[in-house]
């Protein structure tokens, strides 16, 4: 059931930005962000057996952290308002990738009840 769930979650984001210019929501730097950061969040846990749970907070975590970043980057380099929309729009996908593989991965982790 699990899995269906995660297909669910991935076919509804997907349809939602294909109806869309889907080349908006692709930015490298803010992806490798959120994945680079997530697997030095796992590496500092230190807890291999809560791998994917690990993964899926360290997202969250560098989403924001990215949002932070971009946020100071547009106030040092955009000065003109027509420039700083644009700009907030990319700012804004670290925390859409963030939680987008924090809901894979509430998915895909295991809940013991020991």
């Amino acid at each position: 059931m699990r899995i269906i769930g995660v297909l669910i979650i991935i076919g509804m984001v997907f349809g939602a930005v294909s109806t869309i210019d889907y080349n908006k929501f692709i930015d490298l730097p803010s992806m490798l962000l959120v994945v680079g950061g997530s697997l030095g969040y796992v590496l500092a846990r230190g807890k291999s057996s809560h791998f994917i749970k690990n993964f899926g907070d360290g997202s969250v975590y560098m989403g924001w952290i990215g949002l932070m970043i971009g946020i100071v980057m547009i106030g040092n380099h955009h000065v003109k308002t027509e420039n700083i929309w644009p700009a907030f729009s990319v700012a804004f996908l670290p925390i859409f990738y963030g939680y987008f593989i924090k809901l894979i991965t509430t998915g895909l982790e295991k809940i013991n009840y020991d």
